[in-house]
């Protein structure tokens, strides 16, 4: 046989590029890819807007999927299944021709059940194909779906040849997905577009999980209404009902009008609700019927026993022997002819609770996309990092629940993650850390992708210092700005197996998120102190010396504690500059600065007022200490020389000899603000200067100066 030149997807996860002509069948990816951070300004934005489609998208999708469960499976007619699925699907995926084919393997044929879009002679709804050498049949043999984007329609007809008819109507991008019941093949579901590659992975993902809810409705609808014809003639045939009533694969009861007895209950009903046959003869449907919905059951039967309605169907909820609540779809007929009295009715009941979790779950993430969309947004308008912190822990323990958040940051210059946010029942102190490898943060950080652990306690890699405490499940996620590893974030609960592989995915895209505004933030706190810091000497500028300068002022007054200024200015500067030039006075300045902060401590203010001029703001600092501050910082100035390199490299260092003189005034009640405190300093730094340099002098209207 000539080589197939195709790509024959088998749940792709992804879309390779043409290697050569053959078949290639690829195992489906376990997790899926986000859309990728950027660096630079716009690509902050341009991540943002991925991440929000991504998000916005994966919502519909979810919305849409609910929605066709629940339109399906609120109807047995076989022909509104088929429209309101259709009509649902099409939102998602595009196609010129879809159709669903039902298997008879006694025969070895397909009947086409069903047909919407493109006309095809020979394959119209209710043809009969034969089931080998198609596609059909090759999905159906490996239970999987399968994507077929042809180069060659030659090579691909020689393996296919029913294949013909599609390729001589026009259609070029093929999609076919088995439809699976009760671990039984019934048919095939068919998607056709005249585009070529119309169809990704993705959209066969889709496919197969839309496939998934529309076999059951099927299957049930098909039931139903042999059921409803087998009812019809049930007086001719008892047996014949008997034997489809034991046989059929959902619960099939019957009612006693007025009092609700189970009059017959069949294996899977018995099945279904944990009792035996005799228990459920013994009672009534009140009794096993959740008590809120029972008069919503109740009022259904009365319209149905008044005639009112020919039959009806509603949702509700059983209570099984073991206590465990199961929801049902349960549809409702007479067993009585119009003018006999009404006596028993037939119930047929599908156990639907994997399905309402299923759209329970889609609906959470569905909202949680939402949020996770209103809260990017938020989090990239906090520029306060401290405030986003405790921001991004909050709303992590918001999105996916639990007890307790943890926010970890990388500390690179120490090589350790150190908690700086927490948010929930915290068990540690906020400086706590954690190195590479260590426990289940560490963990994540180490492999640099999401974690999730169903018992900690369990896990083999926990810190056996924590099993005192009730953590249980935990899932994790790093924190990624690109390439760029900025920290951890892991949600912890106190009971096992409370969070699902989705949790940790909806995690993932929030730390994303997270990393977009903490970048943000970092950005412009940069930009903050680049507009405070004196560029040559890295000390605070004149603006930004007297932002906090201010503050310190009004908080000396305000509880009357003590605070002294230092006026220091360079002896013969200008002699600098004119000797060796100003490349030396530069390094002179920043020669000054270091001493200064050597000098200080960490409460200090320390600023370059202007030229060789600097300021030294010492809070809680009395006269005597301020004086003795201000000589030994003299005495550190003027003690050594300073290496000064020249501008051309072309000689070796000169050591230059500086003094500086030293104003000192203390803050009194009678002083209005820190500018006039400042020139207090100053004068006294200028009759320094007068009295021969190199000395500190305190103002003159100090006591005891």
């Amino acid at each position: 046989m000539a080589i197939v030149a195709a790509f024959l997807y088998i749940a792709a996860a992804f879309d390779g590029p043409v290697q050569k002509p053959h078949v290639r069948i690829r195992r489906r990816k376990t997790m899926g890819s986000f859309p990728s951070v950027e660096r630079g300004g716009d690509s902050t934005d341009m991540a943002m807007r991925r991440s929000q489609e991504t998000g916005d998208q994966k919502a519909k999708e979810m919305a849409i999927i609910a929605e066709i469960g629940r339109l399906i499976s609120s109807t047995l007619n076989i022909d509104e299944v088929y429209e309101r699925f259709t009509a649902e699907v099409r939102k998602l995926i595009d196609f010129d021709r879809l159709s669903i084919d039902l298997c008879n393997f006694q025969e070895n044929t397909l009947r086409i059940a069903y047909v919407s879009g493109a006309v095809i002679d020979g394959r119209r709804r209710g043809d009969s194909l034969v089931l080998a050498g198609t596609l059909s049949e090759e999905s159906i043999r490996t239970r999987t779906g399968m994507l077929i984007r042809p180069e060659n329609m030659d090579e691909i007809v020689e393996r296919f040849p029913p294949l013909a008819a599609i390729f001589q109507a026009g259609l070029r991008s093929l999609m076919a997905v088995p439809l699976i019941y009760r671990n039984e093949a019934i048919g095939v579901l068919h998607f056709r577009s005249k585009k070529p590659n119309a169809y990704t992975g993705q959209d066969l993902r889709l496919a197969e999980r839309i496939g998934g809810q529309i076999s059951g409705a099927i299957a049930v609808a098909q039931l139903y209404q042999e059921l409803k014809e087998t009812e019809t003639s049930l007086r001719e045939s008892e047996s014949r009902f008997r034997a489809i009533f034991e046989k059929a694969a959902v619960g099939v009861a019957e009612i006693e009008i007025g009092t609700g007895r189970f009059l017959t209950v069949n294996r899977w009903f018995c099945e279904l609700v944990g009792r035996t046959e005799e228990e459920l003869l013994a009672t009534n449907f009140q009794a096993i019927t959740h008590p809120d919905d029972l008069h919503r059951h109740e009022a259904k039967m009365a319209l149905l026993v008044a005639g009112k309605i020919g039959s009806y169907e509603l949702e509700k909820r059983y209570i099984r022997k073991d206590g465990a609540i199961i929801w049902v779809n349960l549809t409702s007929s007479p067993l009585w002819k119009p003018e006999e009295a009404p006596t028993r009715n037939l119930i047929v009941v599908q156990d639907v609770t994997e399905r309402r979790r299923i759209q329970e779950e889609n609906e959470l993430r569905a909202r949680q996309l939402t949020v996770l969309h209103e809260t990017s947004v938020e989090l990239t308008a906090e520029l306060n990092q401290n405030a986003l912190f405790q921001s991004i822990a909050q709303h992590a323990l918001d999105l996916i629940g639990g007890t307790y958040c943890n926010c970890y940051l990388f500390r690179p210059e120490l090589d350790l993650l150190e908690r700086v946010a927490f948010a929930g029942q915290a068990l540690f102190s906020s400086g706590t850390t954690r190195r590479r490898g260590e426990g289940f943060v560490g963990h994540v950080w180490t492999t640099g992708a999401p974690l999730l652990v169903d018992d900690y306690h369990a896990w083999t890699g926990r810190n056996r210092e924590y099993d005192p405490y009730p953590s249980r499940a935990l899932a994790g996620a790093p924190i990624h700005w690109g390439e760029e590893f900025l920290g951890v974030l892991s949600v912890m609960a106190f009971l096992p197996h409370r969070f699902t592989k989705a949790d940790v995915e909806v995690l993932k895209m929030f730390a994303t998120q997270a990393a977009i505004a903490i970048r943000n933030a970092r950005l412009y706190g940069m930009v903050e102190q680049l507009a405070v810091t004196d560029e040559l000497t890295s000390l605070f500028n004149r603006s930004g010396f007297f932002q906090l300068g201010e503050r310190e002022f009004e908080r000396a007054l305000r509880f009357n504690r003590p605070l002294a200024a230092l006026m220091i200015d360079i002896d013969h500067f200008k002699r600098v500059n004119d000797a060796h030039g100003h490349s030396a006075g530069d390094q002179v300045l920043r020669a000054l600065a270091d001493c200064v902060r050597l000098n200080t401590r960490g409460i200090d203010v320390a600023g370059r007022y202007g030229g060789e001029e600097f300021v030294l703001l010492l809070p809680e600092t009395p006269l005597p200490e301020a004086v003795q501050i201000a000589e030994r910082l003299r005495q550190s100035i003027a003690d050594p020389s300073v290496p000064i390199r020249p501008a051309n490299g072309d000689f070796p260092p000169v050591k230059i000899q500086i003094t500086v003189s030293i104003g000192v005034a203390v803050a009194l009640p009678g002083i209005p603000n820190l500018a006039d405190l400042l020139a207090q300093a100053d004068q006294a730094m200028y009759r320094g200067k007068d009295s021969g340099r190199n000395r500190v002098v305190v103002w003159e209207g100090t006591p005891d100066s």
